[in-house]
Formats: C-alpha cells, sequence, structure tokens
C-alpha cells in the first residue's frame, strides 16, 4: 500500500496538467500513488494523462462521462484511495520536490499532529504567500489552510466521513473542508507549518467564475453550517462584559445610543 495518496481533479487542463503531474513525480519521497479524477474534459487532458500512467504506475485515471464538478471529483477519488495520509491538488498547482518527505517525516515523528503544510510562493510571479501562524480562531476569520496539506485518511474517515461538501462546489469547499475536519475531531487540532516552501499555486484550475453576489451567498451558507464552532471561539459580542458594561453605562446616562438597543 502506498503511504501517500495524491488526489487531483481536473477538467480542461491539458495545457498545465503536465507540470502539476510532473511535480509529483519528482517528489524525492516515492512511496506515493496519484489518482486524477477526469470531468469529461473536451480537450486532450485524457491523453495527457494516460501518457504519465503509461510511464509511471503509480498514476492512476478515474475517468467521468460529465462534469462533476471538484467536491465530488475528491470524493470519489477518497473512496479509491490506500494512501495512510492524503494530499488534495488542483491542476495548475505545484508541489516543490522536498514537500511529500518533509511532511511524512514530520506526521511519523510526531503521531499527534493533524495536519502538515509549508510556505506557499505563487508560480513564476513570486512572492511568498503571506500565510499567517495557525491557530482555530485564525481559520475561522479566513482560511489560512490551502488544499494542498498532508492530513491522515485514517481521521478523515473516523472523525468526518462525509468528504467535501458539493454546496461549496463554486468555492471555498477547502475552508468548509478544514473546518468541518478540526470540528469533528475529539480535540484541539494540532497543524505544523514546515519552514521551507512547499507549495506552487497558480490561478489556472478547474473552476468556474464566481461573482461577487455568489461569494457573499457562499460564506454565509459556510457561517450558517459552522455557527456552533464559531460561537466556540468567538461570544456573542452582546454577551460578553464590555457591551454588559457599556449598556449599563447607557442606562444610567440616558445616552441616545443607549437607547436605540431598547
Amino acid at each position: 500500500m502506498p503511504v501517500v495518496s495524491v488526489i487531483i481533479p481536473i477538467y480542461n487542463a491539458r495545457a498545465y496538467l503536465g507540470e502539476t503531474l510532473k511535480s509529483v513525480q519528482d517528489q524525492t519521497f516515492k512511496d506515493w500513488e496519484c489518482i486524477i479524477v477526469e470531468n469529461g474534459s473536451s480537450d486532450e487532458s485524457v491523453k495527457a494523462i494516460r501518457e504519465f500512467s503509461s510511464r509511471d504506475g503509480r498514476f492512476s485515471i478515474v475517468p467521468l462521462v460529465s462534469y462533476v464538478g471538484i467536491a465530488a471529483s475528491r470524493n470519489i477519488a477518497m473512496q479509491r484511495c490506500y494512501g495512510k495520509y492524503l494530499l488534495f491538488l488542483d491542476a495548475g498547482n505545484q508541489l516543490a520536490p522536498g514537500y511529500l518527505e518533509a511532511a511524512v517525516n514530520a506526521m511519523e515523528e510526531d503521531p499527534s499532529l493533524h495536519v502538515v503544510y509549508g510556505k506557499a510562493e505563487r508560480l513564476g510571479k513570486g512572492p511568498e504567500w503571506d500565510l499567517p501562524p495557525f491557530s482555530m480562531s485564525m481559520l475561522l476569520s479566513r482560511n489560512c489552510l490551502y488544499i494542498s496539506c498532508l492530513f491522515r485518511k485514517s481521521e478523515h474517515d473516523l472523525y468526518l466521513g462525509k468528504g467535501f461538501d458539493q454546496q461549496f462546489d463554486k468555492g471555498i469547499e477547502d475552508w468548509d473542508f478544514w473546518l468541518s475536519l478540526f470540528e469533528s475531531l475529539p480535540q484541539e487540532p494540532k497543524v505544523l507549518q514546515l519552514e521551507e516552501t512547499c507549495f506552487l499555486y497558480t490561478d489556472k484550475g478547474s473552476r468556474e467564475e464566481v461573482s461577487d453576489e455568489e461569494l457573499k451567498d457562499i460564506r454565509l451558507r459556510l457561517w450558517e453550517k459552522h455557527k456552533a464552532l464559531y460561537a466556540r471561539y468567538f461570544p456573542d459580542p452582546c454577551e460578553t462584559l464590555e457591551y454588559q458594561r457599556l449598556l449599563r453605562a447607557g442606562e444610567k446616562g440616558g445616552h441616545s445610543w443607549w437607547k436605540k438597543t431598547k
């Protein structure tokens, strides 16, 4: 059985797919499988995948008749993979050569770790992606984990199991995935950011354009889904000591702003 399963959903990605697959093939850590879910592309993506798989049996393809989206594609691959660890990679993005080796070593050395990732850079343009240090409060405020982090498949299967939520397929499905996984854990998540650059990203990929209104709706759905998690880290402002003090002061002084709260 492979130690790492790399999962790549693709759709009409022929122009840049080769570089993505080559970055997996060039890993210094060799015990991996790469499952590519092909969403019924109209270009020559399938041909490119078969060229890689014919030369390297660690690559395999799951051909779909029609487009099902990123979330469903990843879920399909998770049902077919055998790795102890999982890592998702989108077409167009790349892994630095030593990423899997460094991440697997960190996981093996510290079994209490849930997620390992490294620094990230924009392909061809730099500079380094300014990723803040991980904390649950930070993750609830913004998505500070990219999708290509390494994590244990056993913990996903045991605590989450459902994979990606397809209602977020147009955007932030990765953010929802991390929130869902960490919310399901019986303890606080332990996340390690490696010192080296591990992930190279680009704007290319298998995703539809999303309008501002659609993104607003998606973010609202994310909050609705994880209200209990948000409440655990961010108390209701109306219940804070500071707000109660303001109310009492307003009540005593008869301030106009206090009357508006009544």
